[in-house]
């Protein structure tokens, strides 16, 4: 293409600049100088030039080292979003409603909104005192045994589920290898339902690393979860859904406090879930404009020491989830009417 003998604009320099520091490390400066030259309307020998002129600059400086982190998950289309399941701690019947729903509205993608474990091995908070449990069965034994009943009469069914509650469910000792095990059976079950999970990072994540005293992968928390290809992690504390043309904000901020989901919304300019507080709430952000909810959690308080064994002045932990469908919120909770949601015809 031949030199337009044109001038080049502050605004087009900056464009090169902006276009050249998000270059992939694999695409040559000639290949990159070609591929604008079309844009630019400018022979790949000027786009050459202005370029080297520009990097070359007193006033230049070099690029920082560090990564940007500007690129959250982002999902298109509608969605399950879960918040705070803190396995092996997970509230397994109201989850299982939303399962159930999701099924029957032909929701085939899922957010699990951070604190997906609970890593309560990791936990500041002081020793538990337990109820003694030393005898019966593992779980597993406990779960093969039932299996197995499931093929026999109904007699027999009966008969044996008798001995097994008799025997009752030894309690197996705390730690980290025990949750994960827990957690990776559930989490096995979720990828049978759903064609992609988006994992949001949590406070309670936050415990892996401090334990760690490191950097972690989000390929590498994969790994240790044992989770498939279905999954997506990233190392934000919230992602985004775009359904119905709408775009959602899925957060699990660093404040709990009453406000945040509206605040967020305002500032961020778009309507807001929002997990980490354990509270149910609806409301909008300042304008109006903007959905803002605090949507509960997933996590079963009774199994929570911390929050069941001593009184305390804190909220009780509101059970919830939601569903975006064709941009539209439904808010999941311990006083939703589910036989009208399930009976609710699909558009």
């Amino acid at each position: 293409m031949p030199n337009t003998g044109q001038h080049w604009t502050t605004k087009e320099k900056e464009q090169l600049l902006a276009a050249y520091s998000k270059k992939p490390p694999y695409v040559t400066k000639r290949e990159f100088c070609k591929s604008l030259s079309k844009s630019f309307n400018r022979s790949f020998e000027a786009i050459r030039i202005q370029l080297d002129y520009s990097l070359h600059d007193k006033f230049a400086l070099a690029e920082s080292p560090y990564p940007r982190y500007d690129e959250p998950l982002e999902m298109e289309g509608d969605a399950l979003v879960l918040p705070d399941m803190e396995m092996p701690f997970h509230h397994a019947e109201f989850i299982n409603q939303c399962l159930k729903l999701a099924d029957a509205w032909k929701i085939k993608q899922c957010i699990a909104a951070g604190d997906l474990l609970h890593f309560d091995s990791l936990s500041g908070w002081e020793p538990n005192w337990k109820n003694p449990n030393d005898g019966g069965m593992t779980a597993d034994a406990e779960a093969e045994l039932i299996e197995f009943g499931k093929t026999l009469g109904s007699k027999q069914q009966e008969a044996l589920f008798g001995i097994i509650g008799k025997i009752g469910q030894k309690d197996e000792q705390d730690g980290m290898s025990t949750e994960l095990k827990i957690a990776q059976k559930i989490l096995k079950e979720l990828e049978k339902q759903f064609d992609k999970i988006d994992f949001v990072i949590g406070n309670h994540e936050g415990r892996l690393l401090r334990a760690l005293q490191t950097a972690l992968n989000p390929e590498e928390l994969k790994k240790l979860l044992e989770i498939g290809d279905k999954w997506r992690v990233a190392p934000f504390y919230f992602s985004y859904l775009t359904s119905g043309g709408i775009r959602w904000c899925i957060e699990h901020p660093k404040s709990a406090a009453a406000s945040t989901a509206a605040v967020l919304a305002a500032k961020y300019k778009c309507s807001v879930l929002m997990a980490h507080s354990h509270h149910f709430s609806v409301t909008t952000d300042v304008s109006g404009e903007h959905y803002a909810a605090e949507i509960g959690c997933c996590v079963d308080e009774a199994r929570l020491p911390y929050a069941s064994q001593r009184h305390t002045r804190a909220p009780a932990h509101s059970l919830g989830a939601a569903i975006i469908r064709n941009g539209y919120p439904w808010v999941l909770t311990k006083f939703t009417d589910w036989d009208s949601l399930f009976s609710m015809k699909l558009a």
